[in-house]
């Protein structure tokens, strides 16, 4: 996290996250970007050292609604969470755009809302609205000349704004049509333009495989625990050839499992120290979300006496 941070300060902050994102994705290696759903999520990935993180549809469904995932965000709220992720981290984010919330005309303003909103990328898929969470059954997809469209749109409007910006394709084809046809989607994309390529719930090795042998362009694997698609090593996605590695939905079943074990006993035996091992700590958690930085902004910017005022005897603001 620590030489994320220090990588910022001294691009001062000028050079735009899809132009780190774009360049990370052109150099050997893969890239693991976990599935953030809010700016803490997104924030706690970023100390702990990952380089890109990947805003989820799934967990802003579930932490602004408590709802699935099932197309019940409208793209102002998407592009809202978009911003509180990118604002919170100095990490690339990529945006889950869904289906891009209409036509091809409506992804075209999809595209500008997420790039005013931070995002570094996003990615479109071609399933019909309202869409599912990828690894739930009831899919349907939209036939791909209307996925093309929508495609061009993206990349159209994407280059008037920012070049860099990166352009996933999504494809849910298998569950539906099956790997064939999502395959000739995928090659359909590349040859529209898409910078990546994203088999959504991939159902096997051979898939996996596959996809890699017949696609050009970079490639996204998202792993879902208890999902569709086999779980495999980040190192064995990557000698696969799979560039983006996306452990899509860890953070939030993870903070749920927390929360749910946690709230519970407190509930039945109130608040005490015995669950302390798995809590942050007061000042600890402060740390996380910078709460230092709210003091020096106070020395700042405040007149003195109100500063004293907030602060006296001394200490930190926590």
């Amino acid at each position: 996290m620590e030489k994320c941070v220090e990588s910022a300060e001294k691009r001062g902050c000028r050079e735009r996250k899809s132009t780190v994102l774009r360049r990370r994705l052109e150099v050997p290696g893969s890239v693991v970007a976990p599935g953030v759903y809010d700016g803490l999520s997104a924030r706690i990935c970023e100390m702990v050292g990952f380089e890109v993180v990947f805003h989820s549809g799934y967990g802003t469904a579930a932490s602004v609604l408590g709802q699935p995932d099932v197309g019940l965000l409208d793209m102002t709220e998407m592009a809202r969470q978009v911003r509180s992720v990118a604002r919170a981290v100095d990490i690339p984010v990529i945006g889950d755009a869904d289906t891009g919330f209409g036509n091809a005309v409506n992804v075209c303003r999809t595209v500008e809302e997420y790039i005013v909103a931070g995002a570094a990328g996003l990615f479109l898929e071609d399933q019909l609205s309202p869409k599912r969470c990828g690894h739930m059954g009831g899919k349907l997809v939209i036939d791909t000349e209307e996925m093309m469209g929508k495609l061009r749109g993206a990349l159209d409007t994407r280059n008037a704004l920012d070049p860099d910006f990166v352009i996933l394709f999504r494809t849910d084809a298998i569950a539906v049509n099956g790997f064939d046809d999502a395959l000739d989607r995928a090659r359909r994309a590349v040859e529209a333009g898409a910078d990546v390529i994203f088999f959504e719930a991939l159902e096997t090795r051979e898939q996996m495989e596959r996809a890699v042998r017949e696609i050009s362009v970079p490639l996204m694997l998202n792993l879902i625990e208890g999902g569709r698609t086999p779980l495999v090593g980040y190192d064995e996605a990557e000698k696969m050839g799979f560039k983006l590695i996306v452990p899509a939905l860890s953070c939030l079943f993870a903070a749920a499992k927390g929360m749910y074990d946690v709230m519970r006993e407190v509930r039945s035996q109130g608040v005490s120290d015995r669950y302390a091992d798995r809590l942050f700590s007061f000042g600890e958690f402060a740390g996380i979300v910078r709460a230092e930085r709210i003091r020096d902004m106070e020395e700042r910017y405040l007149p003195p006496a109100t500063v004293k005022a907030k602060y006296r005897g001394g200490g930190s603001i926590v």
